[in-house]
C-alpha cells in the first residue's frame, strides 16, 4: 500500500489497534517485557557498569540463524557480556525450573559467538522475586530442552559483578513521628488524641541516623527489605503523646547475640520497589517506570564507612566447583 494512499493512515491505525489489543491480552508478553525493563532499571540503579545498551533491535541476517540477546553491557573493568533476560514463573514454590528450547538457545549462542562475546542469562524467579545471572553454558539438557533450577542458578549467580549484594544491618530500624509540643497532643476523655507531627527521627538500633544518604538507605530497607513492620507504638508522657513509633525487625534472629541481621539482597529489594510501580490488582499495569540512575549505588560504595548506619555487604561468588563435569548444553 502506498504511503501516499489517502486510506493509508486509517488502515495503519486499524492494524496498530488490533495488534495492541492482542498484546494487552497476552500476559506472558506483558510480564516478559516488564521483566526485561526491570533488569535494565536494576542495572542502571546499581550503577556498576560502563555502558548498557539494548541489543535486540533491528533485523539480523541471515534470517533464522541468529537471535540478538536483550542487552549488551560493558563492565567497569572493560569486559563485556551479552545478556538475555527471562521471566521464570511456577506457582509451586518448590518447583522452580527454567527451560529453553535448544534451537532458541542455539540462535542466541550463534549471535554471541559471532560477536565474540560471552552469553549470560538473567533469570528472574518471579515466585520468589530472586534474580540470578548465569552463563549460557550452565544450562544442562532437560528432556528435549535445556534448563536449570533456581537453587543451582543461585549457586552459580554472577550478579555481584554488576553490583548486587546481600545486606545486613543492626536491628531494629525505627521511624519515630514526634508530636509538636506547641499544639494539642493530650489524650481526650474518650481515649482519642489529635496531634501534629513536629519532626521525625530514623534509628538503627538505639542510634539516630541523621545523614541524608543513610536516611535514604534506611527508607529503602523499611519499604522493601525482608524485615517486618510491627504495630505502631505510642510513646506517652503522662496524659500527653510524645511520639508514634514504627519498628521493623527480622522475623527471626539466626544471628542472636550479634549486632546485625540480614535484611535482603539489593536486587530483591529493587524487585519489590518495581512491583509497586508496575503491578496492580489486574496484573501488569505498566511494563516500565522511570529510570533512577545510581539510586542504589550508596548501598554498594565502601570507600567511606557509614557514620551511624552499620552496613554489612556480602558479595556472593559463583561456585562452579559444584557443577558436574557433564553440565552444559550440547
Amino acid at each position: 500500500m502506498s504511503l501516499r494512499d489517502p486510506k493509508f493512515a486509517e488502515t495503519f491505525t486499524g492494524v496498530a489497534k488490533e495488534t495492541l489489543a492482542e498484546a494487552l491480552a497476552n500476559d506472558a508478553l506483558l510480564y516478559g517485557q516488564r521483566t526485561q525493563n526491570m533488569f535494565e532499571a536494576l542495572i542502571v540503579s546499581l550503577g556498576q557498569y560502563k555502558l548498557l545498551k539494548t541489543e535486540d533491535v533491528g533485523v539480523v541476517h541471515p534470517i533464522g540463524m541468529f537471535t540478538a540477546p536483550d542487552f549488551r553491557v560493558i563492565l567497569r573493568e572493560g569486559s563485556q557480556w551479552l545478556i538475555e533476560v527471562k521471566n521464570v514463573h511456577d506457582s509451586d514454590p518448590g518447583r522452580q525450573r527454567f527451560r529453553i528450547r535448544k534451537q532458541d538457545y542455539t540462535k542466541l549462542q550463534n549471535y554471541a559467538s559471532a560477536m565474540n562475546c560471552p552469553l549470560k542469562l538473567a533469570l528472574y524467579w518471579a515466585r520468589w522475586r530472586v534474580w540470578t545471572l548465569i552463563d549460557g553454558a550452565d544450562l544442562a539438557p532437560a528432556d528435549d530442552k535445556l534448563g536449570i533450577d533456581m537453587f543451582k542458578a543461585a549457586q552459580l549467580n554472577d550478579l555481584s559483578r554488576l553490583g548486587d549484594r546481600l545486606i545486613g544491618t543492626t536491628p531494629p530500624l525505627r521511624l519515630r513521628f514526634v508530636a509538636d509540643k506547641s499544639k494539642p497532643h493530650s489524650i481526650s476523655p474518650t481515649g482519642e488524641v489529635a496531634f501534629t507531627i513536629g519532626e521525625f527521627g530514623v534509628f538503627s538500633g538505639a542510634t539516630e541516623i541523621t545523614d541524608t544518604t543513610e536516611r535514604n538507605i534506611v527508607w529503602i530497607f523499611m519499604q522493601f527489605g525482608d524485615w517486618v513492620c510491627n504495630e505502631p507504638q505510642a510513646i506517652m508522657n503522662g496524659n500527653e503523646l510524645e511520639a508514634i513509633e514504627f519498628e521493623w525487625s527480622p522475623k527471626d534472629r539466626p544471628n542472636e547475640g550479634q549486632n546485625f541481621e540480614m535484611i535482603g539482597a539489593i536486587s530483591a529489594m529493587f524487585s519489590r520497589f518495581y512491583a509497586t510501580q508496575t503491578l496492580g490488582e489486574q496484573g501488569v499495569v505498566q511494563t516500565q517506570t522511570e529510570l533512577r540512575p545510581d539510586w542504589l549505588a550508596p548501598l554498594i560504595a565502601s570507600e567511606e564507612p557509614s557514620t551511624k548506619l552499620p552496613l554489612w555487604r556480602f558479595i556472593i561468588q559463583p561456585n562452579r566447583q559444584l557443577l558436574p563435569a557433564s553440565t552444559g548444553p550440547n
